[in-house]
């Protein structure tokens, strides 16, 4: 250094303070090779020919089985440039913006590609097996980030000024999809900029066996000589927080071992449980609603299981549930593998829950409140992985949309 003051000036640098922090290194370092970055690619996308489709929500329904099959038929084709792709939602309720791209997969072990949950070795593996038979990424995995008003300007003055390359109706969900390719050059450096100059780091909303693959593909490929270089990356879609919503994700229990007025004996002891008027959801934190029968009942922990856990990082309710409740009275060891247990999405509402208990007297639903973003983003932030199962996010990504071939 020349002097003091660049020495003072370098200290104060808050890469260089983070990095001696985690590291134990001299303060002196490049600051070039601490920057996580989120870096983001462009790439030759796959696309459907929807002049030969005659049904969206058939055909994209059907395309995870049966993609091979698609592509050999002519039913899907390369775009002839490279590309990052910019997609739009338009529903009833809201309009929804993103892009698709490409991000290395070394970004999924180095901190900038945050998860949330652990992946199972059963789905990693027919993952893997419908990967292999695709030759490609029929669906990329959901990233977030804290909205960037920048990014978000850039991608809407960049749609109000283009014509999509092409656009999808989708009956059943009211919904059109509209996809924007982004070629120019200078406008993909424009967004990668500020991509790594204003997000350090994404967080996975959905696609967590679809990350694990892909770094599974990414090792088996460097066996071979002269690996592809597609398996260096995988396909994702980028959705600001303020783009995407977290809806609750609910539990349907079967029970033999004891009859219902036991189990409301036992809940009982955890709960201060009231009898509801009606169907609804929960409307505060740490209340979960139960469905049994034709009851609907409003279960509020006590103060005691409360304090059991007040040193939990962003205590869940669906952490309280799977151990209190889950694991103590239904016995239920492993939540991911037990077939007692089933899930549902909380978009399916009251009538998605009033359907599957109806005529079986031996089943109770488990309604919770959503994670929040700020709960969401503390939790995943400090290292916590969250229960299966613990969130829906929504919008949810199509199937053969954009695909990513290897």
């Amino acid at each position: 250094m020349k002097n003091l003051r660049d020495i003072k000036r370098i200290r104060k640098n808050k890469y260089i303070k983070a990095y001696w922090k985690k590291e134990h290194k001299p303060y002196l370092v490049p600051k070039q090779n601490l920057t996580n970055m989120t870096l983001i690619k462009p790439f030759q996308a796959i696309r459907p020919e929807l002049e030969l489709i005659t049904s969206s929500d058939v055909f994209f329904g059907e395309v995870k089985r049966n993609y091979p099959e698609f592509y050999k038929g002519g039913f899907f084709q390369k775009i002839s440039s490279e590309g990052i792709y910019i997609y739009e939602m338009i529903s009833t309720q809201k309009k929804r913006i993103g892009i698709i791209c490409r991000m290395p997969v070394k970004d999924i072990s180095n901190g900038k590609v945050i998860k949330h949950e652990h992946t199972l070795a059963t789905k990693e593996q027919k993952m893997m097996l419908l990967t292999l038979e695709r030759n490609a990424m029929v669906k990329p995995v959901l990233l977030t980030y804290p909205e960037v008003p920048l990014i978000t300007e850039l991608l809407k003055n960049f749609k109000n000024k283009s014509e999509p390359i092409f656009e999808i109706d989708f009956e059943e969900e009211n919904e059109k999809h509209r996809i924007y390719a982004i070629t120019n050059r200078k406008t993909i450096l424009k967004l990668q900029q500020l991509f790594e100059k204003k997000v350090p780091h994404t967080y996975v909303a959905d696609g967590h066996h679809r990350l694990a693959t892909s770094t599974l593909l990414q090792k088996r490929s460097k066996k071979r000589n002269n690996p592809p270089e597609s398996y260096n990356y995988f396909l994702c879609s980028l959705f600001s927080t303020k783009e995407l919503e977290i809806h609750d994700y609910n539990r349907i229990v079967e029970f033999d071992n004891f009859s219902p007025m036991v189990l409301m004996a036992l809940l009982s002891r955890k709960f201060n449980v009231q009898l509801l008027e009606k169907p609804r959801k929960p409307k505060n934190k740490h209340e979960i609603v139960m469905a049994q029968g034709d009851e609907w009942f409003s279960l509020c922990w006590r103060p005691k299981i409360l304090k059991k856990y007040d040193s939990t990082i962003g205590l869940l309710d669906v952490n309280l549930l799977n151990k209190e409740v889950l694991a103590n009275i239904f016995a239920v060891e492993d939540i991911s593998t037990d077939r007692r247990v089933k899930y549902i999405e909380g978009p399916q509402g009251i009538n998605g829950i009033k359907e599957r208990l109806a005529g079986v007297e031996n089943r109770a639903a488990f309604i919770l409140p959503p994670v929040t973003w700020e709960e969401f983003l503390k939790i995943t932030n400090s290292g916590v992985t969250l229960p299966p199962k613990s969130t829906w996010f929504e919008p949810r990504m199509k199937n053969g949309v954009i695909v990513y071939g290897y």
